[in-house]
């Protein structure tokens, strides 16, 4: 309890230095999620990961941001929550009833909640907040700089054929064997989350004004994800080459150079061999679309138990292995709808697609909406949300960038329109 003390002490420290700055918080969440993977956050935080209250060291730093925010300058918070009432009844019911839900089922849910949840949307508020446009870059370019790091890291243990971080940490996961594991994550928390924050950070290079910079992280995003051989990762990242190709605005020539280069990339990233784990599970992939059907259909057979309410967060693992599944229910909606009820989980992956619609196309940053479409489907395509990673930090941090992009460019169109000072901070308040 001491080290954890001495943590918080440490976010205290930090969000308060940075309490003019609240975004450059919100960056710093997202790069120790990525540096620190759930597994080793004892590290900072001296708890367990059994712990009710061993949330990620970056949970601490996001939570104490946001006190500290709330206690020195409370207002503008507020105004954003009383600017999205509905949202904001929803992210509360969601949290109360999977929180109650939680403790009476004795689930030890808590971290989880805490993780993927609590702290996700609270960065989500500081966000849409105080992140202007220039804040609104900075994070996407922080995303961009932790992916690329992810990548190039993903690639020397492929050279190594070691995880060489956190080897210890990761052993203690029951699906991680290191004789045997040749799928590569980095720092984050399996295969799976590597390709989902690669995938995220390809769509948000189609905002970048730079060609050489969009294609070189394309490329090295494309390498990456071929190690994580995550097969929907693997289709998600060629739909957003072939955006990258036929994107609107784009000149003919730059059509024609990207088009050609990424051939040439896929060429020879095929001639490398990195291409050879990937292929092969698309040939044989162990039982995994099996172990999908199957859950699948335990979850229909099953629905109407959980439709009110569920059995606490966590709890589909051991409801899983009570079925005879031989792995998870392998989606977190589903995971989400048995651990807390089918009502409450709508609400939420609901809220996230109503966020995504009603603001994701009308904002100004290039790649914003496809990274959040992007991670709502990749979120749901495995059990990305049931467990202690990078998802649900990502994911709000990158609807708060929808929200926000949309919020700055209703203002600057009231400002260009020559509307007066008054009408222009009325527009912003109200969208």
């Amino acid at each position: 309890m001491v080290t954890l003390a001495l943590w918080v002490a440490a976010c205290l420290v930090l969000a308060w230095v940075l309490r003019r700055r609240p975004v450059w918080l919100v960056a710093l969440v997202v790069l120790l999620w990525t540096a620190l993977p759930a597994v080793a956050g004892y590290r900072l935080n001296g708890v367990g990961v059994r712990s009710p209250i061993g949330f990620h060291p970056a949970t601490w730093l996001a939570i104490v941001a946001f006190v500290v925010q709330m206690l020195w300058n409370p207002l503008p918070l507020l105004r954003t929550v009383s600017r999205h009432p509905y949202l904001g009844l929803v992210a509360g019911l969601f949290v109360f009833g999977a929180g109650i839900t939680s403790l009476l089922s004795d689930t030890g849910g808590t971290r989880l909640l805490a993780d993927q949840i609590v702290a996700p949307l609270l960065l989500a508020l500081l966000v849409v907040t105080h992140a202007d446009r220039a804040g609104q870059l900075l994070l996407r370019n922080v995303v961009l700089v932790a992916a690329a790091a992810q990548a190039v890291l993903s690639l020397v243990q492929t050279a190594f054929g070691s995880i060489i971080f956190f080897a210890d940490d990761f052993a203690t996961n029951t699906w991680f064997n290191p004789a045997r594991f040749d799928r590569w994550m980095g720092t984050t928390d399996s295969p799976l989350i590597l390709s989902l924050l690669l995938c995220a950070a390809a769509a948000l290079t189609l905002g970048l004004r730079s060609n050489a910079a969009r294609f070189s992280l394309l490329v090295l995003f494309s390498a990456s994800t071929l190690v994580t051989q995550s097969r929907l990762g693997g289709m998600v990242m060629l739909a957003v080459l072939v955006l990258a190709v036929f994107r609107t605005g784009a000149s003919v020539w730059t059509r024609l150079l990207t088009a050609g280069g990424l051939v040439g990339a896929v060429i020879w990233l095929d001639s490398s061999g990195l291409a050879g784990g990937l292929i092969s599970r698309l040939q044989n992939d162990t039982g995994s679309s099996q172990a999908r059907e199957r859950a699948a259909r335990f979850f229909l057979g099953e629905w109407s138990d959980v439709f009110l309410s569920g059995h606490g967060l966590t709890a589909s693992y051991q409801v899983a292995r009570d079925a005879g599944l031989q792995t998870s229910i392998e989606s977190s909606v589903l995971m989400y709808a048995i651990d807390v009820g089918m009502i409450l989980a709508a609400l939420y992956f609901g809220a996230q697609a109503l966020i995504l619609l009603r603001y994701g196309l009308r904002g100004w940053l290039g790649g914003v909406f496809l990274a959040g479409a992007i991670l709502l489907v990749l979120q749901n395509g495995s059990s990305a949300l049931a467990f202690a990673n990078l998802t649900g930090t990502l994911t709000w941090v990158v609807l708060g960038l929808v929200m926000a992009g949309y919020s700055t460019r209703r203002r600057e169109q009231a400002q260009r329109s020559g509307a007066p000072a008054a009408l222009s901070l009325a527009t912003s308040v109200s969208s």
